[in-house]
């Protein structure tokens, strides 16, 4: 698997430096320490009841705790490392997984969040002491079985056995339960995805009566997951009874066998104790490892789909900046097929923009307008062609400097979470007041933020949720002209407004023309329109007409798009 514990464990090696061999460090000194109780033991009865004699006695208690002390230092150490181990790892992987979330996700049109979910489950198995140590604990069972074995052959080979045995069962456990536990985690992901969706969408179910319906729906789903989870964690169960009775039936052995030899002077009924307790010791992480089995192949599976987005979703960016550009759009025989779809929805679209003019693109529903937006805007990429700003690719322009350039407004008209000032800004921390304030002027909406109970730095909710549709088309819009940008794509800009906002929209794509942007237009209110330069209609993915508006839309105060005939 190339996306495996393997691959997980060099790259936590990778991103915590010095501190993964000091974790390492601080469980083979662990180990070592814990080596103490059975020599304890051996002392105990091979000197001390033998000798009577308290001094060693005190002597020896006194030692254990020292070293029981250290022991717990080390403790302490190895899990604030643990966390801090975790913490590095996360911070090496989350802006490449955010990025490669919001790049699924700009691509499928629905939130992609899973790779950092995954993300936090991989961040808890590095920082849980019952992790990452499980693993970095069982090769430690090796030191445990030399001393055995220097305490007496037989018994050294008796713990072979019992490692072995438990070894296999581990093995078993992976072989039966890998797939359940795949299919459940698949089938949660699945539940839980579409309850986020459902949660969203409340307001459409309650008004539409579908809560039963909808409801049954994903039970179906939760029960799928809940089903293959109570059949793996059933085949675990047996496994780790099967393991746990393996390693008392071998406790007993151990014992029985120390006793024999102990009996036939072979060895100290000190040495018989302390082999009981190192074989406790040395098969303690791997009967561990079984009830574990779990989470270890949820943690796998994890680290493997957070890989597959990364590697699904790149986006290799120039590092060199480009210089500002003059808003010439030159769209090259573009093709896009969506993801997980053979058949294209844009067909070889090919046209040029001059600098400074407003193209309208007019269609039927389907038509491939929406999809040219955002290849306009590099948030897609071509299947082929090109689309190009000034000569320069769209796609791998940096997502930073490229912003800088182009205003985009999307169908949704969404909002983020945050101030009415944030949005307009673009959340960015340096933008002047004054700035914010042109844009929403410009756009016709200060006057209406002005009316707000704090303005400017009114929240305005989840997608702006706190604010009318028309409201909130209209700070988008003064979003999208944020800066004075070179390009503009404006997609249904006016789906909410009303005859005043409609007004206030033709008024900005007048203004924003004489400042120099080129404008991207995509509406089916013609109105909208009657200062286009251009005008582009596409029909079934291909673009049908290309021209001067006044030789394509016929007439032009007509509200709905009539086009003149080819």
């Amino acid at each position: 698997m190339k996306y495996g514990l393997k691959s997980l464990l060099h790259a936590i090696m990778r991103n915590s430096g010095s501190a993964a061999w000091v974790v390492i460090g601080a469980t083979v000194g662990m180990n070592l320490l814990m080596l103490m109780l059975p020599i304890y033991s051996l002392q105990i009865f091979d000197r001390v009841l033998t000798s009577r004699s308290v001094e060693t006695l005190l002597y020896l208690t006194l030692i254990a705790v020292v070293l029981l002390s250290a022991y717990a230092f080390l403790e302490s150490i190895r899990l604030k490392l643990l966390l801090r181990i975790g913490n590095r790892h996360q911070m090496a992987y989350e802006a490449r997984v955010m990025d490669a979330c919001i790049a699924q996700s700009a691509r499928v049109s629905e939130p992609v969040q899973q790779p950092l979910k995954d993300l936090a489950i991989v961040r808890g198995f590095v920082s849980s002491p019952q992790g990452l140590v499980s693993l970095i604990d069982t090769p430690m069972a090796l030191l445990f079985l030399i001393v055995v074995y220097l305490i007496h052959p037989l018994l050294g080979g008796a713990m072979l056995l019992g490692i072995v045995l438990m070894i296999i069962i581990a093995i078993l456990t992976e072989l039966a339960t890998s797939r359940t536990v795949t299919r459940a985690n698949n089938a949660g992901i699945q539940a839980s995805s579409r309850a986020t969706e459902i949660v969203e969408k409340a307001e459409l179910i309650e008004a539409m009566g579908m809560r039963r319906v909808i409801l049954d729906y994903w039970r179906r789903l939760n029960n799928e997951s809940l089903h293959f989870a109570s059949l793996s964690g059933d085949r675990i169960a047996i496994n780790t009874a099967i393991g746990r009775w393996t390693r008392l039936i071998l406790s007993i052995a151990l014992t029985g066998l120390g006793g024999y030899l102990a009996i036939n002077d072979r060895i100290t009924i000190g040495g018989m104790i302390a082999s009981s307790i190192l074989m406790g010791r040395g098969l303690a992480p791997l009967e561990s490892l079984i009830p574990f089995w779990r989470q270890l192949v949820g943690v796998r599976m994890s680290w493997q789909r957070m890989n597959e987005a990364l590697a699904r979703f790149p986006r290799e960016e120039h590092a060199m900046a480009l210089p500002s550009p003059t808003g010439q759009l030159q769209i090259e025989k573009v093709v896009y097929v969506p993801p997980g779809s053979d058949v294209p929805t844009l067909k070889g679209i090919s046209f040029h923009v001059p600098k400074g003019v407003i193209l309208g693109m007019v269609g039927p529903v389907s038509a491939g307008k929406s999809t040219l937006a955002k290849l306009i805007c590099g948030v897609w990429k071509p299947y082929s062609g090109n689309v190009r700003l000034d000569n320069a690719d769209v796609y791998p322009w940096s997502r930073i400097d490229f912003g800088r350039h182009v205003g985009y407004m999307p169908q949704s008209a969404d909002l983020l979470s945050g101030t009415v000032r944030d949005n307009i800004a673009r959340f960015s921390a340096d933008a002047a007041d004054a700035d914010v304030v042109a844009a929403a002027q410009t756009a016709g909406v200060h006057d209406m933020i002005l009316r707000l109970p704090k303005g400017y730095d009114t929240w305005v909710g989840t997608g702006g949720a706190t604010l009318s549709g028309g409201f909130r088309q209209r700070v988008c819009l003064a979003r999208a002209i944020f800066g004075n940008p070179k390009l503009i794509v404006l997609d249904e800009p006016s789906s909410n407004l009303d005859a005043a906002g409609e007004q206030a929209l033709i008024q900005v794509l007048d203004t924003m023309r004489q400042r120099g942007s080129t404008l991207i237009v995509v509406t089916h209110q013609i109105p909208i329109l009657k200062n286009a330069d251009l005008i582009a209609v596409l029909l079934d993915g291909q673009l049908h007409r290309f021209g001067p508006r006044s030789e394509i839309l016929v007439p032009a105060e007509s509200a709905t798009p009539l086009v003149a005939q080819a």
